[in-house]
């Protein structure tokens, strides 16, 4: 299976690792703006929030991903936290993962791909999922491989023949159910039911 890298993913993202509990994670591709790699969406008192990652413009129009840099030139990290505290702070089990996912916000790393994974492999291991990752050696070539999901799980495309089954979301008294947001949203309102959530999605 292909995934491309994520900045806390989407819900399927993850679903896809728990049900192949394999995958490789393509860094050879050119970066793709707009898509999943640098930002997520959480749900927030006001609706869905975009929270995007600003990069350090390379020279070029066409970026290996490997090599792409995370900027710190602004305070994106605190703002994303901030964000996120202010999102699921009252959701049900925020209180157990603020300490393992806090150190993401206030630490610097380098390189996308190395924050995305090491994010990435905290998230698995808080819900007890175990899938192995590994980076691509090489670009590999579009419909080479049956599962290739690098460029189909994007903000830009919606799930519809996927069918997220509903479950409590911090905002429920103003909003309808709001599927397939960050995997933060699974893991702030479900805490330990996350696995069995994502090992029932039909994908």
């Amino acid at each position: 299976m292909l995934l491309s890298s994520a900045y806390l993913p989407p819900v399927q993202y993850v679903a896809l690792l728990a049900q192949r509990k394999k995958a490789h994670i393509e860094i050879w591709e050119h970066y793709v703006k707009q898509s999943y790699r640098n930002r997520a969406t959480i749900l927030s008192a006001n609706g869905p929030l975009d929270l995007i990652m600003p990069l350090e413009k390379q020279q070029g129009s066409k970026t290996i991903l490997k090599d792409v840099k995370i900027a710190y030139n602004d305070r994106w990290n605190a703002e994303h936290w901030n964000a996120i505290v202010s999102a699921y702070n009252s959701s049900p089990f925020f209180e157990y993962y603020r300490d393992d996912l806090e150190p993401f916000f206030t630490e610097k790393f380098q390189f996308l791909i190395d924050y995305n994974q090491e994010l990435l492999q905290c998230i698995l291991k808080l819900m007890q999922i175990q899938a192995e990752t590994s980076f691509t050696t090489d670009f590999i070539p579009l419909n080479s491989e049956e599962e290739d999901f690098r460029y189909t799980i994007s903000p830009k495309k919606k799930c519809s023949e996927i069918i997220f089954p509903e479950y409590t979301q911090v905002f429920e008294d103003k909003f309808d159910f709001f599927p397939n947001l960050s995997i933060l949203d699974l893991l702030c309102n479900k805490g330990p039911e996350s696995k069995e959530y994502l090992l029932s999605i039909h994908i």
